[in-house]
Parts: structure tokens; C-alpha cells; sequence
């Protein structure tokens, strides 16, 4: 690929990652950001660039300036000496970096694009992809390069080599002195019709290569992008609120009207294969390839049958573990999610993509299996963002299988924390459809059977701002444990008597009753928590008053307290409140729904019938990166201010991606 060999390492925060993505770093090629001085390239050998007080070397074109990046606020204290602070400035760069900015050039190679950023305009970019495929990474991730204006404090940014405009030069890749012949796009971007240049495949597949180590590297980085419907690609700029808040993949259009570029980047397209296939959570039947995983169908028919199936997999064959009260089919004890009966040893999928980040194996207990893993999910649904967790209890016990689970082989810190019954803190990315664990067995000796315990939960309220949206939203965290809501308690105690016996429970969920609480979001405290006191809360009411005080303590010990899992030192980590208490949904109809309405915006998506003879050429009122000459959409004063944001702030801050009130737009 070109002059420079590949390494496949990328750097961040003076830490080199292999990938196997084609990266040349500036180790390899030379073309160093940081550099105070013009460096010659094959485009222009010999810059003329005019020396500086002090030393280095201004660029020839734009501003008067030496330095070409920035400090990232949250990394100022360690200014670019990273190898003497290793481990904490690269947890504040794996905080801090949320968003990725995508570019294209305007030129015909990126060695013509780095000579213009670098020598000519005192501009950079974390990487630029060649039209052959070839990543150059030309600065650390950790430093804020200028490509942005004031995005770059918590963004990186590529720029992809295109031409662009395709009416201002019909002819451009035609002699493949300029690379590959490339499709005419026709495209359009806040209301201006244009016909674009595309990519190259090697371009697209480069980058996906890339992507995929991002997000294995940069865990505040998620694979989403700005939409305009759930799952459509919005071809609008954001208001200025909503681009600073949004985390993923984001086009230089989407953050100011003057620019156009990355132009025809399909962001939909690009992610379809790097996040998985959404998947329901198990198998209702035997598949007929133990490999194949149970896609989210494509039809809302299919989809509402599937659904349907996983209901009756916790409504009729369970015998308990319903929502949003009843564990094991019992009491008035608040139930964060329900239980799927399946094969024993049957695969359990990621619905969505996400990052696992608490795993525990080799935990077995009075009532079976205490094995866990528990995703965090940062997605996008339309305008809407939403961050939430989903939880899978009484797994089988990967440490006794022939073959586990993938992200279990690949994961380094399970290799040191993944012993038997121990609570492991973990960050793998994982794809949607990816087999996370098995069916494992779980149930008081009356209940046992194979079972899981499937549980969705937010530390926030979702989808309030999601047109005509289902959801009720019900506070019970003033009951404790217990359930003491009558809009839920009403529709099952049938003797009125104030308590949930199994057999009110049982012939609610049976009977059909559970589709009046689907829909609801109950606020309370997680089960998974040893605080408030389950001895205690038990002894309370009048729903275990049949039982001494002895018989509690003893249910306690052995049925409660060794599943017990969320503590502070897993809060931290998995960025929980302390206290447990979240906001709880029906897992299966949270799927079903989220799945429904990437459905019906796809149904309405509009047509695509812009053709070639509907564009002209780029006005002037916008531009891409070649033709932002005075570079004020790549640099902006914010990234030269004095830092104002606190110097004390600590790791464990910085990690959860906090910052001082008094810093800027991250």
C-alpha cells in the first residue's frame, strides 16, 4: 500500500495497539502533527514554509502559527510527556474521546492532504485513509487535533481521500492517476443537491478495520451515528446541544452548515456488519444450525410472533420469575425482569451491541446457578439517546464447557479476574447476536428447571421524548422491596387481602394479565443489592409474617445473599448509582418496541429517487475541508484557551467522564 509499510499499531496516549487495520503511524512515515516544522512530502518536497520567533517553522498559508493540536482539557497535566504518566492519561483519553468526526479532503492522495493541513494551513487530523486503503495515523489520540473547530476537545477525526465535488470535475478519476475510478453519488445535505464522489471499497474496508479496534480501545466511543428516524441517517446539522451531546460517528455537516463533507459517507451501511445482527435473546425453537443465531425478523408480523413466543417462554412455562413483582412466582417483592424457560445449555444473545462489563462463573447456590454477565448499552433511536443495561443471571458455568464463550477467550482481564464465584470487572465490546452465555438450571427444588433470568434496567427515564411512545412510568422506590402500588397490586390481588400469593400470580400471568404491565417502568431498588437489608425488609410486612426470625436469616443466607452482586466497587466500575435504585422495563416487550420502531421508519423512510441530473455543482455558501482555506471549521479558541477546568480532578472521575462544571462542551 504506497511507499510506507503498514505496522497495524495505532497509538494512544504513548501506548502502541496492534490492529489489524493498515495503519502507518508517524513513526513510520514521518508526517508528525506535532511537529513545530514544515515536513517535505511527495507533493510538495521542499515547503516553503517561513521560520517563527523562537524556533519552528509557521505554515505558508493561514494563520501564524507553530503549534498545529491541542491539549485536551481532562490531559493538559501531562502535557505530551505520556510515557511518564501511562496508565492515567491513558484512562483519561479512553474517558474523554466520545466522538469521531468524519472528513473528506478535497484532494487527490493524503500526502497532498497532509501537506495542506500541515505545512499549509497549521491544521491536523488524527488520521487520514488513502485511496487505497492505507491509514495514516499522523498525531496521539490523546492530543486534540485541529480539525473540528470546538468539537475537538472530546473528538478524534479521519479524513478520507475524495475529490468530492463530481460536477466541478466530471473527468477526476478517470486516467487512475488519481486512484480507482469511483461512483457518482447523487446526494443530499441540508437541502443543497450535489453529486459526490464515493469511496473506494479498500477506503471502507480500512476503515471498518479501524472501527472495529476503536471500539475495543475507546469505550465511550459507541458505533451509532446521527439519525433522523430510528435508524435513518439524518443528512442535517444537529443543533449545537445535541452534536456536543452525541457519542459515535458523526459527519463534519452534522455539526455546521457550512461544510458538506463527508459527503455520500452511508453511516447505516458502514455499521450494518461492525454492530451484529440484533437478535432476539434466546431460541423459543431448536434451531436448525446450532450456529445460527435468532435474528430480529423483518417484518413486523414475524416480529410480533417471535415476541409472542419469548412472552410464553416466561408466562406459561416459567412458573415464575414474572414482571415487574413475583420472584420464583411469589409475593409482593419487586421483580426487576422475568425468567425464559429454554433447552438447558441452549445460547443466550446479545440483542443489542454492547460493552460486557460484570461477569461472574463458577457460582452455584441453594437454588442453582449464580453465573452472570451484565452489558451496558449506548445506542441511538432517532433523536433520542438511550443508555441502558441488560442483565443475564443463572447462566451455565463457562469455566466447566469444552468451548466457552467467545468473549470469555478474548477478554485479558478476565484471564485475571475470572475466578471461580469472583465478581469480575470487565470492558469487552460486544456485537449484537454474539452468544454471551448458556442456559443454565435455577429454581427453589419446586421451581428448578432450565431457566434464565433476563433483567433491562436504566439509570434514567428512556424514550420520554420518543414520539407516541408506550412506556408508564411508575415510582415505587418508597416501598423498598416491596411492591406497595396499587395500579399494579390491584390487577392481581384478587382476594384483596394485600399480599400476591403464588396462585394469584400464577393465574394473572397465565390468563393473559401480564399485557397490562408490559408497558410499565417500575423505579425501585435492583434485588442485586445487599442494601437495604433483605433480613430486615422480609421481616417487615405482613407477606413472610409465617416465618421466624430464624427462618428469614436463614432464606437469606442461602437463597438471597449468594446472588448478590451490585456493591460500589461494581457501581463504579459499571457506572451504577450506589444505591441500586433504576429504572426497570419488560425485557422482551423492550425489544419487541425498540425493534418495531427501527421497522416502521424504515417503512416510511422517503424514497431515494435524486438522480444525477438533480444536482449541481457545490455553492459557495458551503464547503469541504480542502476549501476551508482560513481553516475556521477545523480550529477554533477554545482549543488555545487556558484550561479552566479543575487540575485536582482524579482518575476515577476522569474515567466516568466527568469534568469541572466550569469546563467547555466535551
Amino acid at each position: 500500500m504506497g511507499r510506507f509499510r503498514t505496522s497495524g499499531n495505532i497509538i494512544i496516549a504513548g501506548h502502541t495497539f496492534a490492529t489489524n487495520a493498515p495503519v502507518v503511524t508517524w513513526r513510520e512515515s514521518g508526517w508528525d502533527a506535532t511537529s513545530k516544522y514544515c515536513i517535505p512530502t511527495e507533493t510538495e518536497r521542499a515547503p516553503a514554509c517561513p521560520p517563527a520567533p523562537g524556533g519552528g517553522h509557521f505554515p505558508y498559508d493561514g494563520p501564524k502559527i507553530v503549534q498545529r493540536y491541542s491539549l485536551r482539557p481532562a490531559l493538559r497535566r501531562y502535557g505530551t510527556d505520556f510515557k511518564a504518566n501511562d496508565a492515567a492519561a491513558l484512562a483519561a483519553t479512553k474517558a474523554v474521546i466520545r466522538q469521531f468526526v468524519v472528513h473528506h479532503d478535497g484532494c487527490h492522495s493524503s500526502d497532498m492532504c497532509f501537506n495542506v493541513l500541515h505545512n499549509e494551513r497549521g491544521l491536523s487530523c488524527h488520521f487520514l485513509i488513502d485511496n487505497d486503503g492505507t491509514i495514516f495515523q499522523t498525531i496521539d489520540l490523546a492530543l486534540a487535533a485541529w480539525h473540528a473547530a470546538q468539537w475537538n476537545l472530546g473528538s478524534i477525526g479521519v479524513e478520507l481521500c475524495n475529490y468530492g465535488d463530481a460536477n466541478a470535475q466530471p473527468t477526476f478519476y478517470e486516467s487512475g492517476k488519481r486512484g480507482p475510478k469511483r461512483d457518482k453519488i447523487p446526494i443530499k445535505i441540508n437541502g443543497h443537491k450535489i453529486l459526490s464522489y464515493g469511496y473506494t471499497k479498500a477506503q471502507l474496508d480500512a476503515f471498518g478495520k479501524l472501527a472495529t479496534a476503536l471500539t475495543r480501545l475507546l469505550p465511550n466511543l459507541p458505533l451509532e451515528f446521527p439519525q433522523s428516524s430510528p435508524g435513518q441517517q439524518s443528512w442535517e446539522t444537529l443543533p449545537e446541544q445535541a452534536s456536543f451531546g452525541f457519542a459515535g460517528y458523526i459527519s463534519h455537516y452534522h455539526l455546521t452548515q457550512q461544510k458538506w463533507d463527508p459527503g455520500p459517507f452511508n453511516f447505516k451501511e458502514f455499521f450494518k456488519n461492525l454492530r451484529g445482527t440484533f437478535s432476539m435473546i434466546i431460541h423459543t425453537k431448536e434451531p436448525k444450525d446450532p450456529r445460527d443465531i435468532p435474528p430480529v425478523p423483518t417484518e413486523s408480523s414475524e416480529l410480533k410472533a417471535a415476541s409472542d413466543e419469548l412472552f410464553k417462554a416466561n408466562e406459561q412455562r416459567a412458573d415464575g420469575g414474572f414482571f415487574p413483582v413475583g420472584p420464583w412466582g411469589d409475593s409482593r417483592l419487586w421483580h426487576g425482569g422475568i425468567h425464559l424457560t429454554g433447552r438447558k445449555d441452549g445460547g443466550v444473545y446479545a440483542p443489542f451491541p454492547g460493552r460486557l462489563v460484570v461477569a461472574r462463573m463458577g457460582a452455584e447456590g441453594a437454588i442453582g446457578s449464580n453465573n452472570f454477565v451484565l452489558l451496558r448499552h449506548e445506542m441511538a433511536l432517532g433523536q433520542a439517546k438511550v443508555q441502558f443495561y441488560s442483565l443475564y443471571m443463572h447462566l451455565a458455568d463457562e469455566l466447566k464447557a469444552a468451548t466457552p464463550v467467545e468473549w470469555m477467550t478474548k477478554s485479558e482481564a478476565w484471564k485475571t479476574e475470572g475466578k471461580p464465584g469472583n465478581v469480575a470487572l470487565l470492558d469487552e465490546p460486544i456485537e449484537a447476536g454474539a452468544i454471551i452465555g448458556h442456559i443454565g438450571s435455577a429454581g427453589p427444588a419446586d421451581l428448578a428447571k432450565a431457566q434464565i433470568h433476563v433483567e433491562f434496567f436504566s439509570n434514567s427515564e428512556l424514550f420520554t421524548d420518543v414520539p407516541g411512545s408506550p412506556w408508564e412510568y411508575v415510582d415505587g422506590s418508597a416501598g423498598g422491596r416491596f411492591c406497595d402500588t396499587p395500579k399494579i397490586n390491584d390487577l392481581i390481588d384478587t382476594n384483596k387481602d394485600g399480599k400476591l400469593a403464588r396462585s394469584e400470580l400464577k393465574a394473572f400471568y397465565e390468563s393473559g394479565g401480564a399485557g397490562q404491565t408490559r408497558n410499565v417502568v417500575t423505579f425501585h431498588v435492583s434485588e442485586w443489592t445487599a442494601e437495604p437489608s433483605w433480613a430486615e425488609a422480609l421481616r417487615l410486612p405482613a407477606d413472610f409474617k409465617d416465618l421466624k426470625a430464624e427462618e428469614i436469616d436463614a432464606m437469606v443466607a442461602e437463597q438471597i445473599t449468594p446472588g448478590l452482586w451490585w456493591d460500589a466497587r461494581v457501581a463504579q466500575h459499571a457506572r451504577l448509582p450506589l444505591d441500586g435504585v433504576v429504572h426497570h422495563y419488560h425485557p422482551v416487550r423492550f425489544v419487541s418496541w425498540f425493534n418495531q420502531q427501527l421497522l416502521d421508519a424504515q417503512a416510511l423512510a422517503p424514497k431515494d429517487d435524486l438522480s444525477a441530473n438533480d444536482t449541481s455543482k457545490v455553492p459557495d455558501s458551503i464547503t469541504d475541508d480542502f476549501g476551508d482555506k482560513d481553516g475556521s471549521s477545523a480550529r477554533s479558541s477554545v482549543d488555545a484557551a487556558d484550561d479552566p477546568c479543575n487540575k485536582n480532578l482524579g482518575l476515577n472521575e476522569l474515567v466516568l467522564g466527568y469534568d469541572a462544571p466550569e469546563c467547555g462542551p466535551q
